[in-house]
């Protein structure tokens, strides 16, 4: 990356938007700042750097690529769009998100480990790690996969947000990257016996050849807020099923099975 490719990217994406100074507002922005960035003789900080991806729905790293790399990544997928104080308050009234529905998934910000069998790697668990916070006043997660043994993909990256809807938990995901993958999870929140399991449904498409539509019984592991992520992050691999790593009431409540009784494909609690 050179000197000029960071202010060229961010002129690339301001011209997304009505003006400079509208962006400079809905970022939280020093418009007189700005425009140094913009010019090249002053650079952001890490923490404004990961402002100006928030707010363009960028991953931070992509903010700054080398500036023809980052022209095809937005022909590919344009970034929000900057008139998003308009557009966080379609979503609010969409998801029907009020104090009474964000209050109670502030109890449930923090770290997860995420579990479920992909329908492409078949006798495997799959462990992701996904961090549940609040920006903005919605409940927002980021979500990371590793597949260290397929040369196809070594990473996989969402981002998320949380509804609370009657006594379930709802998360919709897209890929941070092309955003082709969608995930839809309902959960249960955290039962009495099992405080830090929400185990729950996911359905979305897979990254199988066909792409088919698939369903997984899915359970997120509440690891805390304050935890050593490097460790957690190297527990995130495929796993054999019957893995002793896995704890047995995870693989449990994960397994793809439907028993005779049922009539449906539901969650096991």
């Amino acid at each position: 990356m050179s000197a000029e490719d960071l202010p060229a990217n961010l002129r690339l994406l301001c011209s997304y938007g009505r003006s400079i100074s509208a962006v400079c507002r809905q970022i939280g922005i020093n418009r007189q700042q700005f425009t140094r960035y913009l010019a090249g003789t002053s650079r952001p900080g890490l923490a404004n750097v990961r402002r100006i991806a928030d707010h363009f729905g960028l991953e931070d790293y992509e903010l700054l690529m080398g500036h023809e790399a980052f022209r095809k990544l937005l022909s590919i997928r344009r970034p929000i769009a900057p008139n998003i104080s308009e557009l966080t308050e379609e979503i609010r009234r969409t998801l029907f998100l009020t104090s009474d529905s964000v209050e109670p998934l502030l109890k449930k910000v923090g770290y997860y480990h995420n579990y479920f069998m992909p329908l492409e790697y078949p006798g495997y668990i799959l462990r992701g790690l996904c961090h549940v916070y609040e920006q903005n006043g919605f409940i927002v997660s980021r979500n990371l996969e590793r597949y260290p043994r397929d040369p196809r993909v070594r990473v996989k990256k969402y981002n998320g947000i949380f509804v609370h809807t009657g006594d379930k938990i709802v998360m919709f995901e897209r890929e941070s990257t092309i955003g082709r993958a969608l995930w839809l999870s309902i959960l249960y929140p955290y039962e009495e016996d099992q405080p830090q399991l929400l185990p729950g449904l996911t359905v979305g498409v897979t990254r199988s050849s066909g792409r088919e539509i698939a369903c997984y019984r899915v359970v997120l592991e509440y690891l805390g807020n304050d935890i050593d992520l490097r460790q957690a992050m190297r527990g995130c691999d495929l796993y054999a099923e019957e893995d002793d790593r896995i704890d047995p009431e995870i693989r449990r409540r994960i397994t793809c099975d439907i028993q005779p009784h049922e009539l449906a494909f539901l969650a096991r609690v």
